[in-house]
């Protein structure tokens, strides 16, 4: 393989996180251990090397934190941040907030999440729209954390928001060493009053709760480590379900026929939740820091380097996950790894899985469709975690195009192109791309060795295209916006009722062309 046509994946390039996953796929096949000069690192992205990196605490540790970032700027580490200590360290930690932090503890949340979201939702009913995000995403998790944690309300937007800014990056930039907020100061007034009037939120069992630490010494957690363990816990509770709704309300408007199912079958939304874990993890990577030589796929790891290991990409590998790039509720195997795996898989993960079924059963019930629309929406902009910022849908049964009419009954310009006329060649093509089959339908009129006309998808208003003709064969370009900047070449040969070719996808290599007349 030459230079030029090598696989290359650059985190903080904005268009790859649009659509990250035709790359993942050739770096599963084409560099399963992927070394990036510029910005020193190396990546894996099979499942069998990423849940070694997870779980190989001798060769992959944590120390050095979680977050590519931070471990090639040699950061402190703060005593009691878990996620970034291993053993004896991380056994003690750990293990203090997972006897406050419980599963049973969550599990008896649920009256309340569900509360939270009709507090959400209700007041949407016959809107005709809502944002996933803004409107649900954000506001149940951080009340959801803020009652458990006994962060009054009224506080609650500001510590999102503090906890938002921290990882938020410059399109096209590293996340910055100086945005780290580890210490949790902006909590030291709320413990210092739970200090004096203690209640049954986790604040105050995590002043309450003893336990052996590291030198065999039994003790209270200091006022530092309480801090750090509050920060934390508000900045996860917060982030990862945020991210999760956002994805429940694109990829089930992609997939109206399976959203159906939902409405009809509620039990299958458990299933459904852990598929949308999988197929678009709120967490695409986690870092590692390379504590030793390590072997892998016949090259020499240095100790001393950083290790970015893609959960996104095997999430999706075709030897564990069969037909990985394709969505569906009803897939049975083996689990993800989007919590991650080992001692430091994610505690919060009962909490996020509640929170996700129960969001997702309380919008079918009062929006059993909806369309999303992507023109409005805005991907959030962190190396970090992978979700909207803004995720608008329209509901009812006319989504979208439903909208426009009531809102411009008059035929527009877009609306008239649209319209084959006399003489129009009628095309259903499918285009077989990386990232799954497109259907696409093209209307074209011919003029001598050209052609001009219309090409159109259920994702796609109709966008004006013209090309050549030699023989039987058509050559053309479509440029896209969305949801990368790419200009598609399209080349196929008629044949009777059947047309077939490829099409060029930049740098995303080629796809095969069929379609039919229509």
């Amino acid at each position: 393989m030459t230079t030029e046509n090598a696989v290359y994946w650059d985190p903080y390039r904005p268009e790859f996180w649009m659509n990250p996953y035709p790359v993942f796929k050739r770096l599963r096949q084409e560099a399963p251990l992927y070394r990036n000069e510029q910005y020193d690192f190396y990546a894996l992205s099979r499942f069998s090397d990423v849940e070694r990196g997870l779980t190989d605490k001798d060769s992959f540790s944590s120390s050095r934190g979680d977050i590519l970032e931070y471990i090639k700027a040699q950061m402190p580490r703060p005593k009691g941040l878990f996620i970034w200590e291993d053993p004896p360290l991380h056994t003690v930690h750990r293990g203090v907030l997972s006897r406050v932090f419980t599963p049973r503890r969550m599990n008896e949340l649920e009256g309340k999440i569900r509360a939270y979201c009709a507090r959400c939702l209700d007041p949407l009913v016959g809107a005709g729209g809502f944002d996933f995000v803004k409107d649900l995403g954000a506001e149940m998790p951080m009340r959801v954390i803020g009652m458990l944690l006994g962060i009054p309300e009224e506080d609650q937007v500001g510590i999102r928001e503090k906890v938002d800014a921290a990882l938020r990056t410059e399109a096209g930039k590293p996340l910055q060493a100086s945005q780290v907020r580890n210490s949790g100061e902006e909590f030291a007034e709320y413990i210092d009053w739970r200090a004096k009037h203690p209640s049954s939120d986790l604040m105050s069992d995590l002043l309450q709760v003893e336990f052996q630490d590291e030198t065999g010494t039994r003790r209270k957690l200091t006022r530092e480590e309480i801090l750090i363990f509050v920060n934390l816990l508000a900045g996860a509770g917060n982030e990862t379900t945020t991210r999760l709704i956002g994805w429940t309300g694109k990829v089930l408007s992609e997939h109206p026929g399976q959203r159906a199912e939902l409405v009809e079958n509620p039990t299958l939304i458990p299933n459904a939740i852990e598929e949308l874990l999988r197929f678009e993890p709120p967490g695409p990577s986690v870092a590692r820091y390379v504590m030793k030589d390590v072997e892998i796929h016949g090259q020499t790891v240095p100790a001393g380097t950083a290790m970015l290991l893609l959960v996104a990409a095997a999430n999706r590998d075709e030897s564990r996950y069969p037909d990985g790039d394709r969505f569906d509720i009803h897939r049975k195997g083996p689990p993800h790894i989007t919590f991650g795996r080992g001692i430091h898989a994610c505690l919060g993960a009962a909490l996020a899985r509640i929170e996700g079924r129960v969001a997702l059963d309380e919008v079918l019930k009062r929006f059993p469709n909806w369309t999303a629309d992507l023109d409005n929406a805005k991907l959030s902009s962190t190396s970090t975690v992978r979700g909207w910022d803004t995720l608008p849908a329209f509901t009812g049964g006319g989504g979208r195009n439903a909208v426009r009419r009531e809102a411009a009954p008059a035929a527009t310009t877009e609306s008239a192109i649209a319209q084959p006329t006399a003489g129009t060649e009628g095309w259903e093509l499918t285009l077989s791309a990386p990232m799954g089959p497109q259907v696409m339908t093209a209307h074209i009129v011919r003029n001598g060795e050209s052609f001009s006309g219309t090409m159109s998808s259920a994702e796609m208003t109709a966008q004006e295209i013209s090309g050549t003709v030699s023989g039987n064969t058509l050559s053309w370009t479509l440029p896209l916006t969305k949801p990368v900047a790419i200009k598609l070449g399209f080349e196929a040969a008629i044949e009777g009722d059947k047309i077939a070719g490829e099409v060029k996808l930049g740098m995303f290599g080629k796809g095969a062309l069929t379609g039919k007349r229509i």
